[in-house]
C-alpha cells in the first residue's frame, strides 16, 4: 500500500509540473474552428484498442466514457490511473507547412467500490485544445504594401467529473458521471503592414470562458458464456448542456515602431456575459471474447454539433460520426514462467468526421493504434503504453495533417480495505 501511496504522490507532482489545466500546446490550424481540436477521449488501453469503450469492463479498467462499468470494480480494491501524452503533428498542403510537438497531462482517474456491484469514480482530463499559429503575407500596392496576417490561439477547455455504477441485475448494469466543463482560450489577430514601421496595425483580440455542468448515462448487457466467453453492449447518452460564457472582444490600433508592441488606441472594446449550448451525443458498442485471454470490440459514435449553441466561435458546425474498433490478446494473463505472457497486446482502428466545415469541404480522419500493457512485478497494477497513427484533411484545398501521439499511464490496483492479520 506504502508503495502506491508513494507512485501516487509522484503522479501528482508530475501533475502539477504539466499543469493540472492539461492544456496541449500543439499547434494545428484545424484548433481556429469551433471550440479548438477536440482530444482523443480514453484511457491508455481503451486508445490502444481504437477507442473503443460500450463494451469494456473488467476490475482493472476505469472505463469513465461509460460509467456502467463502474460496477465491475472489486469490493477490495483501490484504482488509479495517471496518463501522459507526447504528440508531434506535422501539416502540408496549400501552401502551408508546420511542425509542433507537446508533452502534457492526458488524465487522473481514482476509482473504489461503494459495496459489491457498486462503485464510484473521480477523473480530470482534457477535452479541446485551441492552440494554432498561422501566418502569411498578401501582397499590395500603392503606398501600404504588403500585408502580413498573424492568428494565434492559446488555451483550451477541461473535464472533471465523478461518476457511479451499479449492476442492478446479474446481466445488466447502470451509470452515470456528472461532470464539470471550464475552460478559456484566446484568439489574437494581427494585421501588420510591413512596408514602413510608421504604419498603424490592426489586433483584434477575443477571449471567450465557458463553464458548466452536465452528465452522462450509460447501460451495460453482460451475457457471460461457457469457457469463459462473454459478449457485453453497451450503450452511452449524453444530453446537451448549457455552460454559462464570458466574451471579452478588443480591437485596438498599434504601432511597432519601437521595439516593443504598444497600444495606440482602443477601437472597440465589448464585453458579453450569454448561455452556450453543447450537443448531445450518443455512443454505442460491444465486446466480445474470452476472460483474461482476448478481448474485441466496435464502438460508433454519434454527435449532433448542428444543435450546438457557441456565440463567440469561428465556423459552421455538422454533426459529426466516428467509428472505433480494436481487441486486446494475452497469451497467459498468471504465467509463473514468461513475463512475456503475462503482456497485454493491443491494436486499433478508428474513423472520425470534423465537427465543423474547414472552408467549405469537410475534415475526414483515420488512425491506427496499437499499444501493451506492461504488468508489475507481484502485482496487478500495470503500465500502459499506447501509439496512436493519425493523417486528417478533406478535398479541394484543405491540407493535409500528419500525427504522432504516444501515451503512457500509471494503472495501480491496490487492496486498501483488507487488515492484515498476523500469528
Amino acid at each position: 500500500m506504502y508503495k502506491s501511496i508513494r507512485a501516487i504522490m509522484i503522479s501528482l507532482l508530475a501533475l502539477l509540473a504539466t499543469g493540472v489545466a492539461g492544456q496541449k500546446k500543439v499547434n494545428t490550424p484545424f484548433a481556429r474552428y469551433g471550440i479548438g481540436n477536440l482530444e482523443l477521449q480514453g484511457n491508455s488501453r481503451t486508445l490502444a484498442m481504437g477507442g473503443i469503450s460500450s463494451g469494456i469492463r473488467d476490475n482493472l479498467t476505469l472505463n469513465y466514457l461509460t460509467p456502467a462499468s463502474y460496477s465491475s470494480t472489486d469490493t477490495t480494491s483501490f484504482l488509479f490511473d495517471f496518463g501522459i501524452d507526447y504528440a508531434i503533428a506535422k501539416l502540408k498542403g496549400d501552401g502551408l507547412r508546420y511542425y509542433s510537438q507537446d508533452i502534457t497531462f492526458a488524465h487522473l482517474m481514482l476509482g473504489f467500490p461503494i459495496m459489491k456491484g457498486w462503485g464510484v469514480a473521480a477523473a480530470v482530463m482534457p477535452y479541446a485544445n485551441g492552440s494554432y499559429s498561422i501566418g502569411y503575407r498578401s501582397e499590395g500596392s500603392g503606398v501600404t504594401g504588403s500585408l502580413y496576417e498573424l492568428h494565434n490561439g492559446s488555451g483550451g477547455f477541461q473535464k472533471a467529473l465523478f461518476g457511479t455504477g451499479l449492476r442492478l441485475l446479474p446481466f445488466v448494469s447502470a451509470g452515470a458521471n456528472i461532470f464539470y466543463m471550464f475552460g478559456e482560450e484566446t484568439r489574437i489577430n494581427d494585421f501588420a503592414f510591413t512596408a514602413d514601421n510608421n504604419h498603424f496595425n490592426t489586433r483584434k483580440q477575443g477571449t471567450s470562458g465557458m463553464r458548466g455542468f452536465g452528465y452522462d448515462a450509460s447501460v451495460q448487457f453482460m451475457l457471460n458464456l461457457s469457457g469463459g466467453r462473454f459478449i457485453i453492449a453497451g450503450l452511452t447518452y449524453t444530453p446537451a448542456y448549457d455552460l454559462k460564457t464570458n466574451n471579452e472582444d478588443v480591437t485596438m490600433r498599434y504601432s511597432t515602431a519601437s521595439t516593443s508592441i504598444f497600444s495606440i488606441d482602443t477601437l472597440t472594446h465589448a464585453k458579453l456575459s450569454i448561455t452556450s449550448r453543447m450537443p448531445q451525443s450518443f455512443r454505442a458498442g460491444f465486446s466480445l471474447g474470452k476472460s483474461d485471454k482476448l478481448t474485441a470490440g466496435a464502438d460508433v459514435v454519434y454527435t449532433r454539433w448542428t444543435k450546438a449553441s457557441l456565440p463567440g466561435t469561428y465556423g459552421t458546425y455538422i454533426d459529426a460520426l466516428s467509428l472505433h474498433a480494436g481487441a486486446e490478446y494475452i497469451p497467459e494473463r498468471y504465467s509463473n514462467y514468461s513475463f512475456f505472457d503475462r503482456i497485454e497486446y493491443r491494436i486499433g482502428c478508428r474513423y472520425g468526421e470534423g465537427y465543423t466545415l474547414f472552408g467549405a469541404d469537410e475534415l475526414k480522419e483515420y488512425g491506427i493504434t496499437f499499444g501493451t500493457g506492461i504488468p508489475m512485478k507481484r502485482s496487478r497494477s500495470r503500465i500502459s503504453l499506447m501509439v496512436d497513427l493519425s493523417t486528417r484533411g478533406g478535398n479541394g484545398s484543405i491540407p493535409r495533417e500528419t500525427r504522432i501521439s504516444v501515451g503512457a499511464s500509471l494503472n495501480l490496483y491496490d487492496y486498501w480495505f483488507i487488515k492484515r492479520q498476523y500469528d
